[in-house]
């Protein structure tokens, strides 16, 4: 059993990162990125098609993949410029200036925008992260953010879900932040049953922006349910909004019901 858990939480933490700012990875995500850009403002689907993961390419063809393309394209590339490239571990970041225009409306100017962009190392080659999975990586590099603040955050976390695992709920609902404590008490809280129980964890990253973070936790559970507490422990991810309040980190779960109701 010993063994089986440890496999999965290795398995959890393939996006795990590590500090570090190798020059010659930065060199070869800027390389690729560039080629990228190239492909997108020439609007070349076939060349764009080979920057698809190739688990994605095994779920659309290159033929829908540029039928798809050509219908959704709603803007022209004028230029790009690719300012800085930063990786870590498998993750990277491109600093990116783009000038665009609609396509069909001139009387709209040009509109330039600078942005970090992510990308993501598999099986050795780099990838731009889509847009519906870049919650799973942190927004901007290590350089440009707080190690410091990072780390309190992470080890925050990291004591949260250790109370999770060990089912401490008085010391959970002290985590919580105080807005949705207003509206539970301690002892109410206490007695709710939760869905799941958790077996281990493993904080991947933490991010700090001013007073809010988010933080990437893969972590194994399995139903709060007797009939089936002998099943194995299942594996998953889940990205939670932290915030800062007189320098004390909270997570965020009124923020997190108000965006699930609306």
């Amino acid at each position: 059993m010993i063994a089986v858990l440890g496999g999965l939480i290795l398995a959890l933490m393939s996006l795990n990162v590590t500090r570090g700012y190798p020059a010659q990875a930065d060199q070869v995500l800027m390389k690729r990125a560039h080629a990228f850009w190239d492909a997108v403002a020439r609007e070349d689907w076939t060349a764009l098609y080979q920057y698809m993961p190739p688990s994605s390419r095994t779920q659309i063809s290159l033929d829908q993949f540029t039928a798809s393309n050509k219908k959704k394209s709603t803007f022209h590339y004028l230029s790009f410029k690719l300012k800085k490239a930063e990786t870590d571990g498998d993750l990277g970041w491109v600093k990116l200036v783009l000038t665009t225009e609609v396509k069909d409306l001139p009387s709209i100017p040009p509109v330039t925008t600078e942005k970090w962009e992510q990308w993501q190392k598999i099986d050795g080659n780099w990838f731009p992260i889509p847009h519906k999975r870049r919650e799973e990586a942190p927004s901007r590099p290590p350089s440009v953010r707080s190690r410091a603040e990072e780390a309190a955050l992470a080890k925050r976390v990291d004591e949260f879900w250790d109370a999770m695992e060990k089912e401490q709920y008085g010391l959970i609902y002290e985590f919580l932040d105080p807005e949705f404590r207003k509206g539970i008490s301690q002892e109410e809280f206490s007695k709710k049953k939760a869905k799941s129980l958790y077996v281990a964890h493993t904080v991947q990253w933490a991010e700090v922006t001013g007073n809010l973070g988010k933080v990437r936790i893969a972590y194994l559970s399995h139903p709060n349910d007797p009939y089936v507490s002998k099943a194995e422990p299942q594996g998953s991810t889940i990205v939670q909004d932290w915030i800062k309040i007189n320098g004390v980190w909270y997570q965020t779960v009124a923020a997190k019901k108000k965006q699930e109701a609306e």
